[in-house]
């Protein structure tokens, strides 16, 4: 754009309305409501990060179910107002301590998902569904 000057307008309107958007008051912008569905992607995709923590795929009604360290846990989320309840089904990779990992798992998912979704996460519950032995695991364990 420019003036009539011939000289380029050095704030384009684009710019003005982004400015005003970003500095206006909470309660005139809206509000932002995040889906239970949408916490519970998120929620899965941040245990599927948690070192030791894997899904499981395949199966129909629970029959047929393989672990897969590709697959992320399986997540259920309830939300009351901006308070949430998560509950995980993972498994957890042999021979990996379970009760630490799930402790990482519970702590990861209560920041991430608080801080990500801008919820309250109050509970969130633990399955181990299976422990599956890593891919360059003998099966044995080594005592160090």
């Amino acid at each position: 754009m420019s003036t009539e000057s011939g000289r380029p307008n050095p704030e384009p309107a684009h710019r003005y309305r982004a400015e005003t958007q970003r500095t206006a008051d909470p309660a005139v912008r809206g509000r932002l409501t995040v889906a239970e569905r949408a916490i519970e992607k998120i929620a899965g995709q941040i245990a599927a990060d948690v070192p030791g923590i894997s899904g499981s795929a395949g199966g129909f009604l629970g029959i047929g179910t393989r672990s897969d360290e590709g697959a992320r846990p399986k997540v259920r989320v309830w939300l009351s107002g901006a308070v949430a309840s998560i509950h995980v089904s993972a498994g957890v990779r042999y021979p990996a301590p379970l009760r630490s990992t799930t402790e990482l798992l519970r702590r990861e998912i209560r920041e991430q998902v608080g801080s990500r979704c801008g919820v309250d996460v109050r509970q969130v519950d633990i399955d181990i569904e299976a422990l599956v032995a890593s891919a360059r695991s003998t099966g044995r364990r080594e005592l160090q």
